[in-house]
């Protein structure tokens, strides 16, 4: 691929994000992005098969980032010895926190595409995927420091689930309300303080 190629991909990638952001993946138009970009139809379709392409090169990269540090950082913690993991739950999952926002801050677009301009897409289950993994980690945590949470009932991993669910929910309301940095960390900090607070009453009555 020459220079010119990039250039030219870079061209296309640049206007899909323009049109992605403003409206959407089904209400963006393939016909706009060729436009904008200077290209004809047919050197679009030498670099993707359609526009759904597109909005997957573009996204891809930092889902997979995203998902990839979030997985890892579980499984960091999963290998932790019991005293440890005790100890340090709260501390290791602020740390955590930090980590993520700084992520998306640092790939805030593509997640804004993610989170706000998917539909139509297989990316509108993203926060699904991410809760299935904090639950099957937190059974584990459970499991493995003889937790009594489960077995009291005083959590179901329903429940666990459900908060999941809503903590990154929470999270991505920075992204779908286009905060700036500062506001979101202060935003967050008080997002963990309330969810750490639940999180005790659960683990440690």
């Amino acid at each position: 691929m020459g220079g010119d190629d990039l250039t030219t991909l870079q061209k296309i990638m640049a206007e899909g994000k323009k049109e992605f952001l403003g409206k959407g993946f089904k209400d963006a138009s393939l016909r706009n992005i060729v436009k904008r970009a200077g290209v004809t139809t047919g050197a679009f379709y030498g670099y993707y098969p359609d526009k759904k392409a597109l909005f997957e090169a573009l996204v891809l990269p930092a889902v997979n980032g995203l998902r990839e540090m979030f997985l890892s950082a579980q499984e960091e913690f999963d290998h932790l010895p019991e005293a440890a993991k005790k100890e340090n739950v709260y501390d290791y999952s602020s740390e955590e926190v930090k980590k993520f926002i700084a992520y998306i801050y640092d790939h805030f677009d593509e997640l804004k595409l993610l989170i706000s301009c998917s539909e139509g897409t297989a990316f509108s289950d993203f926060i699904h995927n991410l809760v299935e993994i904090e639950v099957e980690y937190t059974l584990r945590f459970l499991e493995s420091t003889g937790n009594d949470a489960l077995t009291s009932g005083r959590a179901t991993p329903e429940l666990l689930h459900i908060i999941s669910s809503a903590f990154f929910s929470a999270i991505f309301e920075v992204v779908k309300h286009d905060m700036l940095r500062e506001a979101a960390d202060s935003y967050i900090e008080s997002l963990r303080q309330f969810f750490t607070g639940g999180w005790k009453s659960i683990l440690n009555p």
